[in-house]
């Protein structure tokens, strides 16, 4: 199991429970969180060039919009036809694959990094390192290279902290599922993807079972149907009975009487 709890007093991650181990101390409810860490290379990592494309994309085309725009005041509609059918797409074209393998290269210098990731009471947490770090690594990834650190007396390995993103439960608009690649979206607000968490086989159940948790009951969040928690159905008050009138008791109590009559008569002998 992946969901553990960090106990304060002590230092340590322990199994989920209602008291440490180790020192005794009460973890109480909220100490539960889901935390590990994956290796990533930005060149082959989906999410990195999704991250380029969401804002290559819309600077190429608001590049081009202002272009045509331009060129349809100063000539009108016969110079923007003009320009279409010129030499004017075919360079856009090779400026942003030109674009394209710049950010291949400066992702293929990054080299690896290590991905820490928490799901906890509070939200969803994402920290990124950089793992034996060079001024060439930083300079790919536009940092500057007196982040690095001089190596300590022990001679271990140096890891840079590079970025830290963190996402409350209470910002969370949308949540989209990727089953095929274990991995959580989450979007704030709805149309812009904020966190995209990278679960392995064995915390993939227990982040579904904490967001289903945080946000299953939340109508107002787009989930997918297999986080949200079904609405329990409101017990139905039974109606009072409205009392009968006294006339209609009494009129009631008399048709007995003669029923019980009758059926003494056709039981007496004769």
């Amino acid at each position: 199991m992946a969901l553990t709890a960090f106990c304060k007093k002590c230092g340590r991650e322990v199994d989920a429970a209602e008291v440490c181990p180790y020192c005794g101390t009460r973890l109480g409810k909220n100490a539960a969180h889901v935390a590990w860490c994956v290796e990533r290379t930005p060149a082959k990592d989906w999410m990195s060039w999704n991250a380029v494309m969401r804002l290559l994309l819309p600077a190429a085309l608001a590049i081009l919009l202002l272009v045509l725009l331009l060129e349809g005041i100063s000539g009108g509609i016969g110079a923007v036809e003009k320009m279409m059918t010129s030499g004017f797409p075919v360079v856009l074209l090779i400026l942003l694959g030109t674009t394209l393998a710049v950010v291949l290269l400066a992702l293929l210098l990054q080299g690896k990094e290590l991905t820490d990731y928490v799901v906890d009471n509070r939200g969803i947490h994402e920290i990124h390192y950089l793992p034996n770090p060079t001024p060439l690594k930083m300079l790919a990834r536009l940092k500057s290279p007196s982040q690095i650190g001089e190596v300590g007396e022990d001679g271990g390995a140096q890891v840079v902290k590079l970025s830290e993103k963190n996402l409350a439960w209470k910002d969370v608009a949308r949540v989209q599922l990727w089953p095929e690649k274990c991995m959580i979206l989450y979007y704030a607000p709805a149309g812009w993807l904020r966190i995209a968490v990278a679960c392995t086989p064995f915390t993939w159940e227990d982040v579904m079972g904490m967001t289903r948790e945080k946000l299953g009951k939340k109508r107002k969040i787009r989930l997918p149907q297999s986080l949200v928690i079904p609405a329990e159905p409101k017990p139905r008050r039974a109606k009072p009975q409205a009392s009968a009138s006294p006339e209609v008791e009494e009129a009631l109590e008399q048709l007995r009487m003669e029923e019980l009559m009758q059926q003494a008569e056709e039981t007496d002998p004769q």
